[in-house]
């Protein structure tokens, strides 16, 4: 999808050209299920972790670096050992890395500047603090939720805490007729989306609202979405602290806004990390020397 300008605002990336691919995201999505069942017997999760404000019928599983949401600092997602234990092994599974390292060649495919420029920041937040853990040695992305379902819908919402311009990148799967349920919507853009199992898609996911159409009783949904928190951004840009940080320093009042910018120069900076159909292939080049 492009804006006025050309610019790919959205990216619809289906599927790789593999016939194992199907394959691979059944084998992640019956990972997810079994870590769901497993995380009921043992008592991480209760029925009350399928209602939340994004959804009433499916268990969200987050984890990776953060930052925002009352955090003074960037940090892994606290857990408990057991809740550890079942993150770990999504994260270790092999078909679950192999879709988190196509969701992420997505994002440098079709966003080679912004994909660039994530790299830029975050290897920084990563060589600052040797404590922060990467979820994926193949994603650029540093957090992940995994919707367990059953039923993964999502009520309309924006991620706020995600970086507003950046993407978030989301696989999903199950058993559902694609024509006729768990369609993606786009409210400001007035758009429906027939999104089939195995499929991905890229969003802005802190801008624009967006959610899922309903699934019939016996049906079934899983998905995967990778994504980072603004909050990272801003720590790095602000020497490794916070805005309130930044402003008790001397002179922290124009260090801030020399960062930020001019609101309309920082909107226009931003816009422009996002490729234009026209000049993908010299983003590429520039980005990736080829």
């Amino acid at each position: 999808i492009l804006d006025r300008y050309g610019r790919i605002i959205v990216a619809f990336a289906g599927a790789p050209e593999d016939p194992e691919w199907p394959s691979v995201i059944r084998n992640a999505s019956n990972a997810m299920q079994e870590v769901r069942e497993e995380g009921f017997r043992l008592g991480v999760f209760t029925s009350g972790d399928e209602s939340h404000r994004r959804g009433s019928t499916y268990v969200p599983f987050a984890g990776g670096v953060s930052h925002g949401g009352g955090q003074l600092r960037p940090g892994n997602l606290a857990m408990s050992k057991d809740r550890r234990y079942l993150f770990n092994k999504l994260l270790q599974n092999k078909f679950i890395r192999r879709a988190c390292g196509f969701q992420s060649s997505i994002f440098g495919t079709f966003a080679p500047k912004l994909f660039c420029d994530y790299v830029t920041h975050l290897q920084q937040l990563f060589d600052h603090d040797p404590n922060l853990r990467h979820n994926f040695t193949n994603s650029i992305l540093p957090a992940v939720t995994f919707n367990l379902g059953p039923q993964s819908v999502t009520f309309g919402h924006v991620d706020h805490l995600n970086r507003p311009l950046g993407w978030c990148v989301v696989t999903n799967d199950g058993d559902f007729d694609y024509k006729r349920s768990a369609h993606l919507y786009l409210k400001q853009l007035k758009l429906v989306v027939e999104f089939p199992p195995a499929a991905t898609a890229a969003i802005p996911s802190a801008v624009i609202e967006h959610g899922n159409t309903p699934l019939a009783p016996n049906e079934t949904r899983y998905s995967i979405t990778q994504y980072a928190a603004g909050g990272l951004f801003r720590w790095v840009k602000y020497g490794f602290r916070t805005a309130k940080g930044l402003l008790k320093q001397k002179g922290g009042q124009g260090l801030k806004a020399a960062h930020d910018g001019a609101p309309g120069e920082r909107h226009a900076a931003g816009l422009n990390l996002f490729s234009k159909v026209d000049e993908l292939a010299a983003d590429h080049a520039a980005c990736f020397g080829r």
